[in-house]
């Protein structure tokens, strides 16, 4: 009997630990809107621009909120569509994302690791920096070990005061805290599949929308 009891508390405890575990390896249902959050749209979400998209904030406050689209890779090479970065992208072997509907013809990197070091831009979040033209390309891609640490996003998105907040309250948008590994997920045209439903939604982020 107390060999019986032993192995289930034992089988009880591996469970338990395991679910906190696996807890622990997804995203947190973001506290605030920040640069970092990430805005994954709800299957309501229509808007042929972002049905179906995982958003990364770069950057809210009083003036509106402006973001990427992680999850919008093309089969296009950047230079193709930029034929003035043939020399600056090198052996870069990415494929151009769709960032977003506004500015299509604007380039945007995000980049990590030891090719951050040439960037002037923010650091969106750890480690995850925005560069915003092409002046430092050459050097990006020179440092970056591949796709994992560069990527090239062409548009972006953005809001007016006050207009997030109320897609979020018609429940548009879950928000997410938002990771590297996410952010440079090796699969992005799955990311969404793996983050809807796991975000706050609109009557807990409310709140949060803050300025």
């Amino acid at each position: 009997m107390r060999k019986l009891l032993r192995n289930a508390l034992h089988t009880t405890w591996l469970a338990l630990a395991a679910g906190v575990l696996c807890a622990g390896s997804l995203p947190a249902a973001a506290q605030e809107v920040t640069s970092g959050t990430l805005l994954v749209a709800s299957p309501d979400l229509t808007d042929p621009s972002f049905a179906k998209a995982v958003v990364l904030v770069l950057r809210h406050d009083t003036d509106g909120t402006l973001g990427v689209v992680l999850n919008r890779p093309t089969s296009l090479e950047p230079a193709k569509i930029f034929p003035e970065l043939v020399e600056s992208v090198g052996s870069y072997t990415g494929k151009l994302f769709r960032g977003g509907p506004i500015a299509p013809a604007q380039l945007l990197f995000l980049v990590r690791g030891l090719a951050a070091a040439t960037v002037t831009g923010p650091e969106v979040l750890d480690k995850v920096f925005l560069s915003v033209g092409e002046d430092s390309l050459a050097d990006m891609v020179r440092l970056a070990e591949g796709t994992d640490e560069l990527r090239a996003y062409a548009g972006h998105a953005a809001w007016v005061p006050g207009q997030l907040r109320a897609e979020i309250e018609a429940g548009g948008w879950q928000i997410l805290d938002g990771t590297p590994d996410l952010v440079l997920d090796q699969e992005p045209g799955r990311l969404w599949m793996e983050l809807e439903g796991r975000g706050g939604r609109a009557g807990d982020v409310v709140a949060a929308l803050r300025p």
